[in-house]
């Protein structure tokens, strides 16, 4: 018999989102996580911490099981097991998934502490319990594993047009380069790749902008340019503007500006 076609994640939480007539922002004040976080969650450039795998399951009115299946941490014969499982213990007073979360620990101690006591009540045989315990150790071994403090060898380099779509185009094209970075790494220059593209919209007579983004060597560099005759220099932040290379200076590793090859050049890197 065919198997049924797996959602990916990514695709479900749009699909949820756009269901309830919710933006980005919203869902992840749903789902408590920044903005980024749950974007790179919709791009699948990034995967949920298990800490919130429980209330986004909840969200999208799925098993945690589905969603594991989704995210591509079990597969479909796991998923399926882990539901059987899952539906028997529910014709007592309590769901799985509510007597887990009233375990001590993390996702995984709570789990391994609900098949022990579902065991030894003998909801869960002998046999299914090896199954589960077995995949939480290959899922947790996963999520160590990917947590691993590495970073991928990636780059990006593009000239677009100078107006009111250029921060948003440069934002998409850091957040897809620096994917599998640390979430509050991606946040951070993030923030500062749109405040310097938009620093070059308003204040450098160019019709385009460059922007070249790379990781290497454990180090996240963001370089835009433009036709401005001089280049950037910070000033004392007001209400008419002066804050984005102040905002550089506060979470940049390095930063600089100048000339180069003709054109007006501001970069700033972040460590990893």
């Amino acid at each position: 018999m065919a198997s049924a076609e797996v959602i990916p994640l990514g695709e479900r939480l749009k699909h949820r989102r756009e269901e309830l007539g919710l933006s980005q922002a919203q869902a992840a004040r749903e789902l408590d996580v920044a903005r980024t976080a749950y974007r790179l969650w919709e791009m699948e450039a990034a995967k949920p911490a298990p800490d919130r795998w429980r209330l986004i399951a909840r969200w999208l009115g799925v098993s945690i099981a589905t969603m594991l299946l989704a995210g591509e941490l079990i597969d479909s014969s796991e998923a399926a097991a882990a539901d059987t499982v899952s539906h028997r213990a529910e014709q007592g007073a309590e769901s799985w998934d509510d007597l887990s979360a009233r375990q001590q620990g993390d996702f995984f101690a709570q789990e391994r502490a609900t098949i022990e006591t579902q065991t030894l009540r003998g909801v869960v045989t002998d046999a299914e319990s090896v199954r589960l315990s077995h995949a939480l150790d290959r899922v947790q071994a996963s999520i160590r594993g990917a947590r691993a403090p590495a970073s991928k060898p990636a780059e990006f380099h593009k000239e677009f047009a100078s107006d009111l779509r250029a921060p948003s185009i440069a934002r998409s094209a850091l957040l897809i380069t620096a994917a599998g970075l640390p979430v509050s790494t991606v946040e951070d220059a993030e923030l500062l790749t749109s405040e310097l593209v938009t620093n070059s919209v308003r204040h450098a007579s160019s019709d385009v902008i460059g922007i070249h983004i790379r990781v290497a060597n454990q180090v996240l560099r963001v370089q835009v340019s433009d036709d401005s005759p001089r280049p950037a220099r910070p000033r004392t932040p007001g209400h008419d503007g002066g804050w984005g290379l102040t905002l550089v200076m506060e979470l940049a590793s390095r930063w600089g500006a100048g000339r180069e090859r003709g054109k007006n050049v501001t970069w700033f890197e972040i460590d990893l």
